[in-house]
C-alpha cells in the first residue's frame, strides 16, 4: 500500500509539469501557381505550355523549451502541378528543409536553406519565379543542401546579420572542412526602407565570390527596388544591375523590371545567359488567398544577337 501511495504522490507531483509544457505546432502551408504561357524563342521555336510556377506545401512549427529557448522546424516541398509524367523526378523537389532552435541570442538552423545572399532580394525580383526571374542573369541564387546559419536578433533596432557556412563534404577536392563555402549578409530594415549587404564565397565549390546590395523603398501605394550584384570567378570579374517597380492601384498591382548584366561572360552555369531582361506585368487579387495575373518577359541572350520572350496569364491559390 505504501508503494501505491509513493506512485500516486510521484503521479501527483508530475501532472503540473506535464501541463506547463507547449504543445509543439504544425502548421500546414503552401501555394499552387500555375500559368498558360507562350514562348517565342531565339532559335526560331514557339511553344505553348501550361507551366507550375514554384507551387508547393510545406509543414512549420515550434515549440517552447523555456520561456526563453524554443525550437523550430520547417520542411517544404515544390510540386510540379502540371507535370505529365507520373513517374518524373521533377514532380516533387526538395525546397527549404531545416531545424534550429531560437532566443535572446537570436537563431541557429541546420538543414537546406536559401543562403544570405539569395535571401537578401527580399521582395526586389517582382517576377520571382517565374521567366524573368533574376536567376537567368545573376549569381548567388542558391539553395545550400548542407547549410549552418546563425542569424543575430536585431540590433539598433534596425540591423540584422546573418552568417552561414557551408561543408564541401568532398574530400577528394580538398573541401572537407566546415566552412568551404560561407554567405554572409547584414541588413537595415525600417518601416520604408530595406537595405542590405551580402557575399558569397565558394558556396558552390567552383572558387566563385560574389557581393550582392539590395535596397527596396516603399511609398504609400509604390514599391521602388534595385540590386546590384559583381561576381568574381579569380579569371574575370562581371557585374549586373536590377531596378524594380510597383505601383497598387485598388486590387491591381502593376509592375515593370529591368536587369542589365555581363555575368554570363563568365560561363558559370547555362541558366545565368542573359545580359538583358524586361518584364512587365499585372496581378489582380481576387481574395487574400487567391489572385489572378499577367506579365510579359524580353531577355537578350549574351551569346547572341537573339532574344527570349514569353507572355503568361495564371492563377495563384495559397493556403
Amino acid at each position: 500500500m505504501k508503494y501505491k501511495n509513493l506512485i500516486a504522490l510521484s503521479i501527483a507531483a508530475a501532472l503540473p509539469v506535464f501541463a506547463q509544457a507547449e504543445t509543439p505546432s504544425v502548421e500546414v502551408y503552401g501555394k499552387i501557381n500555375v500559368s498558360l504561357q507562350a514562348d517565342d524563342l531565339a532559335n526560331g521555336d514557339t511553344l505553348t505550355e501550361l507551366v507550375s510556377n514554384a507551387s508547393r506545401f510545406g509543414l512549420k512549427g515550434k515549440s517552447a523549451i523555456s520561456d526563453s529557448l524554443e525550437v523550430f522546424y520547417k520542411l517544404e516541398w515544390e510540386v510540379d502541378v502540371t507535370d505529365k509524367s507520373k513517374g518524373s523526378d521533377n514532380n516533387i523537389q526538395s525546397r527549404n528543409q531545416i531545424v534550429g532552435l531560437k532566443g535572446n541570442f537570436g537563431k541557429v538552423f541546420v538543414g537546406r536553406h536559401d543562403t544570405p545572399t539569395k535571401a537578401l532580394q527580399n521582395k526586389i525580383d517582382l517576377f520571382n519565379d517565374y521567366t524573368g526571374d533574376i536567376k537567368h542573369i545573376f549569381n548567388g541564387e542558391n539553395r545550400a543542401s548542407n547549410i549552418l546559419q546563425y542569424s543575430t536578433p536585431k540590433f539598433g533596432d534596425h540591423f540584422q546579420a546573418n552568417i552561414a557556412v557551408i561543408p564541401g563534404e568532398s574530400p577528394s577536392t580538398g573541401n572537407d572542412g566546415i566552412a568551404d563555402g560561407t554567405s554572409a549578409s547584414i541588413t537595415y530594415h525600417a518601416k520604408d526602407l530595406y537595405l542590405g549587404l551580402s557575399n558569397d564565397a565558394d558556396v558552390d565549390g567552383q572558387g566563385i565570390d560574389t557581393t550582392r546590395f539590395a535596397a527596396q523603398y516603399n511609398l504609400e501605394k509604390v514599391q521602388l527596388g534595385f540590386i546590384y550584384e559583381t561576381t568574381d570567378n579569380s579569371v574575370d570579374t562581371q557585374d549586373g544591375f536590377l531596378v524594380s517597380a510597383a505601383y497598387k492601384m485598388d486590387s491591381n498591382t502593376f509592375k515593370i523590371q529591368y536587369a542589365d548584366s555581363d555575368i554570363w561572360k563568365l560561363g558559370i552555369s547555362s541558366k545565368i545567359k542573359y545580359k538583358k531582361s524586361t518584364s512587365l506585368g499585372i496581378d489582380h487579387k481576387l481574395s487574400k488567398e487567391a489572385k489572378v495575373f499577367a506579365w510579359y518577359t524580353v531577355q537578350d541572350l549574351g551569346a547572341s544577337n537573339g532574344n527570349d520572350s514569353a507572355l503568361a496569364i495564371g492563377m495563384e491559390y495559397k493556403f
